[in-house]
């Protein structure tokens, strides 16, 4: 088990590949925050100026803890 572990951390990845890793799992859990954060405004209602751009991109950045969490931003 040890040896294996060793095996796949031992591969060598270029930068090319790791930034087509980060696209191909960054992309849609952006599209999915974006999509989140477009539904669950009510918050941003309140809001204006820095507070809301910052509001809504940390919304779509934790769209999973806010889905689990079922809080409101603010």
């Amino acid at each position: 088990m040890l040896n294996a572990l060793r095996r796949v951390l031992g591969h060598r990845v270029s930068v090319g590949e790791l930034i087509v890793i980060a696209l191909v799992l960054g992309t849609p859990y952006l599209i999915v925050g974006v999509i989140w954060s477009s539904i669950h405004t009510d918050h941003l209602a309140r809001m204006s100026g820095i507070d809301l751009v910052v509001s809504f991109l940390g919304a779509i950045v934790s769209w999973p803890v806010l889905l689990v969490a079922d809080v409101c931003m603010t």
